[in-house]
């Protein structure tokens, strides 16, 4: 299997995500020091650094600081991608499986110049304009017809599964939704159906 695919499993009933290209990944499978797994990629070899945007993929959306001419957080494709946009999203079986091509996208939002800042120590507006990257990349990206779901997630650390130490949160968009996302939604309807309020507001209010 070269490309990826996404297959229902028999049991849970939960589409699971195959992505060979996954194993790509530049850190994965690797014995390293624990000094070496300590220091991380310096700046000088970091693709997500000023300057080294040649090692980088595509650069899909970049906004601008508040506080220094140049960007603050920048959207580029990721270079091994769990899901592919030049798929599609027909069905078929394979074996007992219902199964169907890794259609969807995935992203990495940088979420600042600065190899060595994270989310904790940003200042508000560097925090903002992050969330507002969020929400442009999520609006473009819903806007297509076969885009289901965007998840925003964030590793941090290499437990985590973060390959790279430089501040950066990642967006998938699949061309389906997830069992546990069905569920909630199912539970906010029953919720309007029986109050007439949304009960997140009401979570919120409360």
């Amino acid at each position: 299997m070269q490309s990826g695919q996404i297959r229902l499993n028999k049991v849970t009933k939960e589409w699971v995500i195959y992505a060979p290209s996954r194993r790509k990944r530049p850190q994965d499978f690797q014995q390293q020091s624990r000094q070496k797994q300590a220091s991380g990629i310096l700046p000088r070899d970091c693709p997500f650094c000023p300057g080294n945007e040649h090692k980088a993929e595509s650069i899909v959306l970049e906004m601008p600081s508040r506080h220094h001419k140049g960007w603050q957080t920048r959207v580029v494709l990721n270079k091994f991608p769990a899901l592919t946009p030049n798929e599609h999203r027909e069905r078929s079986k394979n074996g007992i499986y219902l199964m169907m091509p890794g259609y969807g996208q995935h992203e990495v939002i940088i979420e600042s110049p600065d190899h060595y800042q994270d989310l904790a120590t940003m200042s508000i507006e560097d925090v903002e304009t992050v969330i507002e990257t969020y929400h442009k990349r999520y609006v473009t990206l819903m806007q297509a017809h076969k885009n289901m779901m965007a998840i925003i997630f964030r590793n941090h650390g290499m437990k985590a599964g973060a390959s790279l130490s430089h501040p950066h949160s990642q967006m998938i968009v699949t061309g389906m939704v997830p069992q546990n996302i069905r569920v909630r939604e199912q539970e906010a309807q029953r919720y309007y159906d029986q109050w007439q309020r949304c009960v997140y507001c009401d979570i919120l209010e409360f």
